[in-house]
């Protein structure tokens, strides 16, 4: 049994798309307009999502079978975890900190495979190299510039808002002509 969408079905549901795509847009400009704010917002997201799933991954350890292996690694590692989590929620400047080392090792390790991806493969060598070394170069940018990270990360942010609003509006639209 196969299941298919009904584009007609979709298509009256364009007014929804747009608004969506209209606040993705709004919020993709206040993220470029005020970063600072957005890397607050956005630490506060993280300690969020680290609250959740601490308790979550505690919850499903402490439920598996007794004496599974490493059931109590899970538990250990979910409740550091969740605490984690609150610590950001009530210090976001912490998870500011964590973003900027998180984005840090990103470049870092990305640079690194990037350029023995280059010293492996002939093919598409001279791109890899230079894809490493912007990396490693950024990797060294944030570690001497943490200000840097915090707006590479409000950019990213507000350029994604940005990019992902227009293309909904764009759909929304092309789904309105199409329900006519």
């Amino acid at each position: 049994m196969t299941s298919s969408i009904d584009l007609r079905q979709v298509s009256k549901r364009w007014g929804w798309i747009l608004a969506d795509g209209i606040l993705g847009v709004i919020v993709g400009l206040i993220a470029l307009v005020f970063p600072i704010a957005t890397v607050l917002v956005l630490a506060i997201f993280l300690g969020i999502g680290l609250l959740i799933s601490g308790v979550i991954e505690a919850t499903v350890a402490l439920r598996v079978q007794h004496g599974a292996p490493g059931r109590w690694w899970v538990v250990i590692f979910g409740v550091i975890t969740a605490l984690a989590g609150i610590l950001v929620i009530f210090f976001p400047g912490t998870g500011v900190t964590i973003m900027v080392v998180g984005l840090l090792l990103w470049f870092l390790f990305a640079g690194i495979n990037d350029l023995f991806v280059a010293a492996r493969s002939k093919e598409h060598r001279g791109w890899n190299i230079g894809m490493g070394v912007l990396a490693l170069l950024a990797a060294v940018i944030l570690l001497f510039s943490p200000g840097a990270a915090v707006g590479t990360i409000a950019l990213l942010a507000g350029f994604g808002f940005l990019l992902r609003g227009a293309s909904e509006i764009g759909l929304a639209l092309s789904l309105r002509r199409a329900s006519r």
